[in-house]
């Protein structure tokens, strides 16, 4: 009887370490590349087993070791994806600014390999993602999701989660809202470019013996930089509000329909 009781809390506490392993997985705070795996998969047992361990385990129904169990580690795994997807999308409104404030300074003929997705992407989506990352830290934002990841299993306990319609409409406007704040960041930058641009290439056809596109190209990077160092001003409360929405977003939407 006592290893049944055992056994029944170990799949209590595995259940706990899938949610916790799927939404930590995927964000690149909690470490990127290959030699981070091991870390991010020690974070997420242990912060599952403590999160486990002190949760009130009288209503959790053992399925055994059936396919019952299976559902219940896919319902798991599914929440925290979406978890980690919420999080994701913040992170992605810095990342977005960066590459189309990039493409209009010419930057997508100079490109990194990203070690997140693994493919090539620009210095300034970098830049980008470094100072959002900066402020994510500074604001706390790292305590925000560990709190709402212990407290989404008051909201849904083991088991439980399921993903309706009034779920995915919420996602659905969080994600032009995130989508609404990337395009606020790099719109000044971008429509001064834009103008840049445009003047660059009347001068060019009323002065063609300037040579004047012959120094477009310095320039836009020039006039990109100093206006990125005049808006940061504006970038750094965007990020903030942003922030802020995804811990209102995953404190209360998701307890709104558990």
């Amino acid at each position: 009887m006592g290893f049944d009781f055992l056994e029944e809390n170990v799949r209590f506490i595995a259940l706990h370490c899938v949610r916790c392993l799927a939404m930590i997985g995927p964000l690149p705070i909690f470490g990127q590349g290959r030699d981070s795996r091991l870390a991010r998969v020690g974070l997420g047992v242990i912060l599952g087993t403590l999160i486990g361990l002190t949760s009130d385990a009288s209503g959790f129904v053992d399925p055994g070791v059936s396919i019952m169990l299976g559902l219940m580690a896919a319902k798991e795994m599914l929440l925290g994806l979406v978890m980690s997807y919420v999080a994701l999308l913040a992170f992605s409104t810095l990342r977005i600014s960066g590459h189309v404030i990039g493409e209009e300074m010419g930057f997508n003929m100079a490109s990194i390999q990203d070690p997140i997705t693994g493919v090539n992407s620009q210095l300034m989506a970098h830049f980008f993602d470094a100072l959002g990352m900066m402020v994510f830290f500074i604001g706390g934002g790292h305590h925000v999701l560990i709190r709402a990841l212990s407290r989404s299993f008051g909201a849904h306990p083991v088991g439980t989660f399921s993903i309706d319609g009034e779920l995915l409409s919420a996602l659905v406007v969080y994600s032009g809202g995130i989508f609404a704040a990337a395009l606020r960041v790099a719109g000044p930058v971008f429509a001064a470019l834009m103008v840049l641009a445009v003047a660059l290439a009347i001068l060019a056809k009323v002065a063609p013996q300037l040579q004047i596109m012959m120094f477009a190209f310095p320039l836009k990077i020039l006039a990109g930089l100093i206006l990125l160092l005049a808006t940061l001003g504006v970038i750094l409360p965007t990020m903030n509000v942003v922030f802020d929405d995804m811990e209102v977003f995953m404190f209360e939407a998701f307890e709104r329909f558990a």
